[in-house]
């Protein structure tokens, strides 16, 4: 490797060019390294001559340039309904991840539910900073849905002409009613997402049409439904417990609401799962670190995001892919028992 160049060494902005010299390459093969364009085409050892160059130089990209000259900013959104909700960190790593490798970045947008500010963001990004959006459990606006509009991906909700990834959630919750009514379980109560949305919907569905087949009437079980924040889930659990005498057992659209259940159980001195089981739905890690810990239904955030991620990647290079309907599994734990009789 060259000596770092005196030109480099100036207050001026560091370029491809400075790199490319510094590391005995053209400015070509810079390009194709800093790009992740380089497998196959550049040999390991000077991809990473071409990177110790650019950190010694301290060179930065300059992303306006580049998605000028390719007609590509390498950066996609990834707009989630509620940043908090601790189900969208796994997702957004698994993003990243797929991300990284195809040589782009994810960009995180907050549309905390509709509130507005998404949507400002989404239509200043738009404009080429950049190349499509992945839309989780959030609406896409208006602009988006019409021609011409950058390429988009739709997690947990599906529209028509729309690729989409989701998971399965009518299998999962057959297992856990499979799980419950196994266990003796026939007053099935439900927490249910006070957010609209399809994944939920699908949820309670299959919750109700599982129960008629068990001769039970859905509307006279105990429903309750909550936010997402932990004030909201506690009040809806103390809801849920002012009818125990009506229920054995309730499913929780999520495990943060199960853990609310939970925490309105503990106060009371009620024993789950000896007076009441309780389930929830994803496995995030508060399922294992609340007492009792979880009986859930497992998805893999990471796989969901860099699904959605790879759909879009697709559409980005004008390939057909297949939409996808993201498995899960059953995790038995401490917070489900025989129905108390």
């Amino acid at each position: 490797m060259r000596p770092i160049p005196s030109s480099a060494r100036s207050s001026r902005k560091v370029t491809s060019v400075d790199v490319a010299r510094h590391a005995g390459v053209s400015q070509s093969t810079v390009s194709l390294v800093l790009s992740g364009k380089a497998p196959g085409r550049v040999s390991a050892a000077t991809a990473d001559a071409v990177r110790d160059a650019a950190r010694e130089l301290g060179y930065r990209p300059n992303a306006a340039a580049r998605a000028l000259r390719s007609g590509s900013a390498q950066a996609v959104g990834l707009v989630v309904s509620d940043v908090t909700h601790p189900f969208f960190g796994p997702t957004l790593r698994g993003a990243q991840r797929a991300a990284f490798d195809a040589g782009h970045v994810v960009v995180l947008i907050d549309d905390n539910y509709g509130a507005g500010w998404g949507d400002t963001t989404v239509e200043r990004l738009r404009e080429g900073a950049v190349d499509g959006f992945v839309f989780f459990a959030a609406d896409p606006p208006a602009s988006l849905r019409r021609p011409g509009a950058p390429p988009i991906v739709l997690v947990e909700s599906e529209r028509p002409r729309m690729p989409y990834v989701r998971l399965d959630v009518e299998t999962g919750t057959e297992l856990l009613l499979d799980h419950l009514t196994e266990l003796g379980h026939r007053r099935i109560g439900y927490v249910q997402s006070a957010v609209v949305g399809q994944t939920f919907t699908r949820r309670h569905d299959r919750w109700a049409q599982r129960l008629r087949t068990l001769g039970e009437d859905p509307a006279d079980q105990v429903v309750v439904s909550s936010l997402f924040n932990a004030d909201a889930a506690i009040a809806a659990g103390d809801a849920l417990l002012d009818q125990l005498d009506r229920l054995t057992a309730v499913i929780c659209d999520d495990d943060f609401l199960a853990s609310g259940v939970l925490a309105a159980a503990a106060r009371r001195g009620i024993a789950v799962p000896r007076e009441l089981s309780v389930c929830g739905f994803d496995d995030v890690a508060i399922s294992r670190l609340v007492t009792p810990p979880l009986t859930t239904i497992r998805f893999d955030a990471g796989d969901l995001g860099a699904a959605a991620f790879e759909l879009l990647l697709a559409r980005l290079q004008g390939r057909r892919a297949p939409n996808r309907v993201m498995p899960c599994e059953l995790r038995v734990r401490e917070s489900t028992g025989p129905a108390r009789a």
